[in-house]
């Protein structure tokens, strides 16, 4: 800032004359004292060089207290930068007088030196804060009362050394007189002149700051239109071209972030309406629609990949009908590794002027069509789902003079992150719907399969099992011994043979809901006891004791009782199956809450605990138990889909070699709650 009219300026000038008059001062009193004699004109010496040491303090510390007060009515810090040479010619002048002042002036040397540290302190707060800081202002405040206790201090400095002049020189009057009352004088007109100095100023600061203080204020109150009249002193003139600056920026901003936020509203509903949609087609419809109605652009359209390259290109063409070829240029590697970088990255390429240097990013084999179809200005926002290239949104305009705005970009990277977010839902929607129905076709065809196997096998079983018994019965002629075990062997396992084609039969209907159920209110205490009879000679066979404990009161649920007791039976089949001689397999049957809970318990093997959680899948067999026994590994899995059936659930505990609990809750009728 030119130094011309600014209150720096002036405060130097005023500070160079009344230094030029102290040394004439200084240079008059010398010539008086050097007619002294050598005492006295060593004491005029001494008093000689404090007198302008003294008037040296106080020019240093009137010339820093104005650059503080100036600073903080400006706030701006370069006003602050004569605080530092003030500094130092203050502290040299400080340890002159400390050095030099006779004992009874040395506590006013004292105070004058602590006032200048105080305002120098303050001074460094200020600009290290910020001038135009409410802390700042505060610190300020104070700087008035720092002035009063410096002038006191030196005005009775000055004055106790000018008694001592007067001391000395009243020896020698005649000598000293006038260069006493030159000195006098060039002091008072230095005096003079910084008060003329100080009022100038202020009256030249203090309309020009009200009238910046109540533009400020209209600004700070709402009103954007108010602007600051530039006059006064530099300084001045300088912080209202400022203020109307900032405020014209301000105006700026304001435009820019109505229209950023209107852009970002639009992305958002955008954003809402292509989620909303579950077919792929439909999304990227919906998005070329949003992009076309939300971005200023002559041409947007959406170029989707497969494996790198455009699989698809969607989006109207106005201007030149080429682009789409152009478009559907397969990507070089490089191309499709900076488009993948760039998408993880969440970014844009923006091209301001396709036309200038700027162009040579668009590929080489693209960038003289695109130059030619008159593109000025391209946006390219690439989208995806998580590390995963889906494609590129391209908008482009063929006007010149209509750069991209970083609202615009915004509000394209947030379709994008929605259009890829919505194109992944949609393809693993319509993936899960073609899984679905391929496991939907693969179950029917495993159920008819079952059904179909099931039922064929049942003929020609019960065709073997005929004939099994005419050959024991010798129909066929006398059985030996050895013929007679043969024949045991094979109606065991044509018995274990219809086991399992029941079972498979069973469950192949149980889960086609096919099978016959007959639903009526079903005392459970009635199906257990019936279960435990007919179990009751394989316990005894097996050297089992076999224990039940039915309620008194009856244990309604609604359901099938047949499918009922096929799921009893299969348990109580397993524990007596599984449990070694002199065992225990315990029954028990009560209602608690509104469910009837039966559990089937025994001491038997038990079940590894790694099995335990695939135990109800079918054809499942526990690894100790395949050592043991044969069989399909098919009952608890009809055990889980009958209970299932009747809205229960079934639930195990068990452990290898301590046996193995299961529970079976089924919800009880509304009279048997009651």
């Amino acid at each position: 800032m030119s130094q011309r009219g600014s209150v720096i300026g002036q405060l130097l000038t005023a500070s160079c004359v009344v230094a030029i008059l102290l040394v004439i001062a200084v240079a008059a009193g010398y010539v008086a004292v050097d007619r002294q004699g050598v005492p006295a004109r060593q004491m005029l010496d001494r008093v000689n060089l404090l007198q302008p040491a003294a008037g040296q303090l106080r020019e240093s510390f009137s010339a820093s207290q104005a650059a503080v007060s100036a600073a903080v009515l400006s706030g701006r810090s370069g006003v602050l930068r004569p605080v530092a040479a003030n500094r130092a010619s203050f502290a040299g002048n400080a340890a002159v007088v400390r050095r030099l002042a006779p004992g009874p002036l040395r506590g006013l040397a004292r105070a004058q030196t602590a006032a200048g540290e105080r305002l120098f302190t303050i001074a460094d707060e200020i600009r290290r804060l910020g001038p135009g800081t409410a802390v700042a202002r505060r610190l300020a405040s104070g700087v008035q009362g720092i002035a009063a206790a410096f002038s006191r201090a030196n005005h009775a400095f000055q004055r106790d050394l000018a008694a001592r002049r007067q001391h000395l020189t009243s020896e020698r009057e005649s000598a000293l007189g006038a260069g006493l009352a030159w000195s006098a004088a060039a002091v008072g007109i230095a005096v003079l002149l910084v008060l003329a100095a100080s009022l100038g100023t202020l009256h030249r600061i203090n309309r020009p700051l009200r009238n910046l203080t109540a533009t400020v204020r209209r600004l700070t109150a709402g009103d954007h239109s108010a602007r600051a009249e530039v006059g006064g002193s530099a300084e001045v003139r300088e912080v209202a071209r400022a203020v109307n600056a900032q405020a014209d920026e301000a105006d700026r901003l304001r435009a820019q972030e109505r229209q950023s936020s209107q852009l970002r509203a639009m992305a958002r509903q955008a954003g809402l309406r292509i989620r909303e949609h579950l077919a792929e087609a439909e999304v990227l419809d919906e998005a070329r629609a949003a992009l076309e109605q939300i971005v200023d652009a002559d041409a947007v359209y959406l170029r989707v990949l497969a494996d790198g390259q455009s699989a698809e290109v969607i989006g109207r063409e106005p201007g030149y009908a080429a682009r789409a070829g152009i478009m559907r240029h397969p990507l070089a590697p490089e191309r499709l590794a900076e488009m993948t970088a760039l998408f993880r990255a969440q970014g844009s390429h923006v091209i301001q002027d396709a036309q200038s240097e700027e162009g040579k990013w668009i590929p080489a084999d693209m960038r003289d069509a695109v130059r030619a179809a008159g593109v000025t200005a391209q946006l390219l926002t690439p989208f995806g789902a998580g590390s995963e290239l889906l494609g590129l949104i391209v908008a482009q305009r063929l006007q010149g003079g209509r750069p991209w705005l970083r609202a615009e970009v915004d509000a394209v990277e947030s379709i994008a992150a929605d259009l890829g977010r919505g194109l992944n839902q949609a393809r693993l929607y319509e993936a899960e719907n073609r899984l679905v129905d391929e496991l939907t076709a693969v179950d029917r065809a495993k159920s008819d399969f079952f059904a179909t196997v099931s039922h064929e096998m049942r003929a020609p079983l019960t065709s073997v099992e005929g004939y099994l018994e005419m050959l024991r019965q010798g129909e066929a002629g006398p059985v030996t011994s050895v013929q007679a075990k043969m024949l045991e062997v094979i109606d065991r396992n044509a018995g274990r043979l219809r086991n399992l084609i029941e079972d498979v039969f069973t469950l192949s209907k149980l889960e086609s809901r096919a099978f016959s159920s007959v639903t009526r209110p079903v005392n459970m205490a009635g199906v257990v006891t019936g279960a435990v009879d007919a179990v009751r000679p394989s316990a005894a066979a097996g050297g089992l004791a076999l224990g039940v404990a039915v309620a008194d009161r009856p244990l309604l649920v609604e359901g099938d009782a047949g499918q009922l007791d096929r799921a009893l039976i299969n348990l109580l089949s397993n524990a007596v199956k599984f449990t070694p001689a002199g065992g225990r397999v315990t029954v028990s049957a009560a209602s608690e809450a509104s469910a009837a809970v039966i559990r089937v318990a025994d001491t038997g093997i038990g079940i590894p605990e790694a099995d335990q959680k695939e135990l109800f899948g079918r054809f499942f067999r526990a690894s100790n138990a395949r050592e043991r026994t044969q069989g399909a590994g098919l009952g608890l899995a009809i055990v889980q889909t009958i209970v299932a059936n009747h809205h229960g659930e079934v639930s195990l505990d068990s452990r290898e070699g301590g046996g193995t609990t299961v529970t079976v809750m089924l919800p009880l009728v509304a009279e048997a709650i009651s």
